[in-house]
């Protein structure tokens, strides 16, 4: 039973933080473009790169799909590193 619920724990902590990593790509990636609109005279008077709405939407998806997963692998990946040296801490606490 213990082990189940480490296992949803790793899962947890990879899930969440690959979800906010990409949250953050999101965010990064309208730092660098900007979407053409009458606000910005159309690209106009942008000081950013400026895509169509469509252009910005495919990459805003796949940047926080490929930048999410990433993440995600190398979370669980040190969440399961982290688990197991505390297993083997406490098996050599109780010897």
């Amino acid at each position: 039973m213990k082990i189940q619920f480490s296992k949803l724990g790793e899962e947890l902590v990879a899930n969440g933080i690959g979800w906010l990593s990409g949250l953050f790509s999101v965010d990064l990636l309208s730092y660098f473009f900007s979407i053409r609109s009458w606000k910005n005279g159309w690209g106009l008077f942008s000081r950013k790169a400026t895509v169509s709405s469509a252009t910005f939407e495919i990459m805003e998806w796949v940047l926080t799909a490929v930048i999410g997963f990433v993440v995600l692998l190398a979370v669980s990946h040190l969440v399961k590193l982290f688990f197991k040296n505390r297993r083997k801490q406490e098996e050599l606490q109780q010897k």
